[in-house]
């Protein structure tokens, strides 16, 4: 095989041309005893090999072009690749770097050759880098891994690492490339993860307490309103009975604002008086706030402000407005202005407030005099994990939460802040009319009896006590028991004795549940109703398919008790 020779020099070219035009003449004679016709083929053969030579040239043009083309292409992809690409010697020193990597630190490509690249490495991370690249040099093996990088400006962000060892060649000093990777999105999204699982913690540990605590919680609320039913109304005890009252409602708020948070209770829609619940809110938060914050309500509307709404979502969000507004007043004190007022938005007005029909509404601000929010936070305010406050302070959940609530309930909420001056919250939500209350701002409710024999069960001795007490106030015959396998043994041996049953659901050995769907098997048809501290997800649609009637929610209230109990006996009447 002949050894190709690589001529760059026309010169040298020529050189060569004339000594085997030489050898040629050697070998082949003098030209001129060549004959005519091996002159014409001599001739022939040069064209074609003239003709050969332009056709390779333009070949080897070709191929040059595509060479640079693909080299212009590499280099794009090199430079301009998602990702930063290194390549640093055996002492760390950086040699080579694309663009992306001089962006990713904040520098000029051509300042990072001869860099350490440790310089680039947080302090605190410094060891994680040399642990992995002894690793690396000894095993040869790829490592990934995580640290923190700086920026020339002194801007932390988490990088992730791919590296590998290269040798160029026989003899050449060992190369690590690396591909670094800005992760700091990705963090973000981890840690709002693991506070999202957190708060799924919470809400698995609060539907596992409720149950128990709203056991306590149903007796002694109901307990006390039997006492205040047999007192004499204005006498110390009355009043005494009635702050028990108070108390255990408030108990009760707290409890369904958790399951509410962890979405493990569902709303309950009813008429609501929002100047009632603002008191109840400024009465809880004055002992909780410091003292240098003056609480002032003002109540502008002249007829009872209403609103259809969940109690524990709109308390949450009059709580977190009132807390917030604490929060950005606690170190130097001031005013909180909590006000109320009943207005009506015609389509003018209305169409400035994002786009909310025209009608009346119920206005709610929270104001406070503290230093305010600054004009670059304001549009973000109610973005999920956005907050102003320390990472100890707060997750940046509650406005975004609130916000939610406002539209769930049709209404809308706005921010607005002056810097040092303050900031406002206002919260529209549509106005309930033609509502019938009690003098405490609590609407009337009935409390129809029956005659019906109900079969009721529940572990907790004292629910049992105080429902039985209940349903026999209004008139039904009741046999009760808190064991569930002793009632299904009762109710099979005697399945038409009972027109109902009321059973709790978390009980032991037989759950409310499976209870319920063995009854339906003795006796197909028969009402059963299900009460339970939990609020799961589909829980209502579930039970449904089983053939239970409903589900009531504890604490049960004695008037729902006794809605809820004729209501379902009377539908059952109707459908035999």
């Amino acid at each position: 095989m002949k050894k190709e020779v690589t001529i760059t020099d026309g010169a040298k070219i020529r050189q060569l041309a004339e000594a085997a035009l030489k050898t040629s003449s050697h070998e082949h004679g003098d030209l001129s005893e060549i004959s005519p016709e091996d002159m014409e083929n001599l001739i022939h053969e040069l064209r074609v090999h003239q003709i050969e030579l332009k056709i390779q040239n333009q070949e080897l043009r070709r191929i040059q072009m595509e060479l640079e083309k693909a080299r212009d292409r590499y280099s794009h992809l090199y430079d301009f690749a998602p990702v930063g690409y290194f390549t640093v010697s055996e002492k760390g020193i950086v040699t080579e770097a694309n663009l992306t990597a001089a962006t990713l630190l904040g520098m000029e490509r051509s300042s990072l050759a001869g860099s350490l690249f440790s310089r680039f490495i947080l302090n605190e991370d410094q060891d994680i880098f040399y642990l992995q690249q002894k690793q690396l040099l000894e095993t040869e093996r790829p490592q990934s891994f995580r640290l923190r990088l700086v920026k020339k400006d002194g801007d932390e962000f988490y990088a992730n690492l791919e590296c590998i060892v290269v040798e160029e060649g026989d003899g050449c000093p060992k190369q690590i490339r690396m591909v670094v990777s800005d992760i700091t999105k990705q963090k973000d999204l981890e840690n709002q993860l693991r506070q999202a699982q957190k708060l799924e913690a919470i809400g698995t540990l609060a539907g596992g307490i409720a149950h128990d605590f709203n056991n306590i919680l149903s007796a002694v609320i109901d307990f006390a309103e039997f006492a205040l039913d047999d007192v004499k109304k204005g006498t110390h005890l009355a009043d005494n009975l009635g702050e028990v009252l108070i108390g255990g409602k408030r108990a009760k708020l707290l409890v369904q604002q958790i399951l509410t948070f962890s979405r493990k209770a569902p709303p309950k829609l009813a008429p609501l008086r929002i100047d009632v619940m603002v008191k109840e809110t400024a009465m809880l938060l004055r002992s909780t706030i410091p003292t240098n914050i003056e609480i002032d309500i003002d109540i502008k509307s002249a007829k009872d402000p209403c609103v259809m709404g969940d109690e524990s979502q709109i308390h949450q969000v009059i709580l977190n407005l009132c807390t917030n507004a604490a929060h950005a007043m606690e170190a130097e004190g001031g005013k909180m202005t909590i006000g109320i007022d009943a207005i009506t938005l015609d389509n003018g007005k209305a169409e400035n407030i994002s786009n909310l029909p025209p009608g009346k509404y119920v206005k709610l601000s929270v104001s406070d005099t503290g230093p305010g929010i600054a004009p670059e936070n304001i549009e973000r305010i109610f973005e999920p994990y956005f907050s102003t406050k320390a990472p100890d302070r707060g997750t940046g959940m509650g406005l975004a939460v609130v916000d939610g609530i406002v539209k769930t309930h049709k209404g809308h909420i706005v921010a607005m802040s002056q810097t040092q001056r303050g900031a406002i919250f206002t919260v529209f939500l549509p106005m309930l009319e033609k509502v019938e209350y009690t003098p405490d701002g609590i609407p009337q409710e009935v409390m129809p009896g029956g005659k019906e024999h109900i079969l009721l069960i529940d572990d907790e001795s004292s629910v049992v006590k105080l429902n039985k007490m209940i349903l026999e106030r209004l008139g039904y015959e009741v046999t009760a028991s808190t064991l569930s396998l002793d009632a299904l043994e009762l109710f099979r041996s005697k399945p038409n004795h009972f027109d109902m049953v009321i059973t709790d659901m978390t009980m032991p050995n037989l759950t409310g549940e499976k209870l319920a769907v063995e009854l339906i098997k003795i006796r197909p048809g028969i009402p059963v109703i299900i009460c339970t501290g939990y609020g799961k997800e589909m829980l209502e649609e579930l039970f449904a398919k089983i053939g239970i009637k409903t589900v009531l929610y504890k604490p049960v209230k004695m008037a729902e008790l006794a809605r809820t109990a004729r209501k379902v006996l009377d539908a059952g009447r109707r459908v035999a």
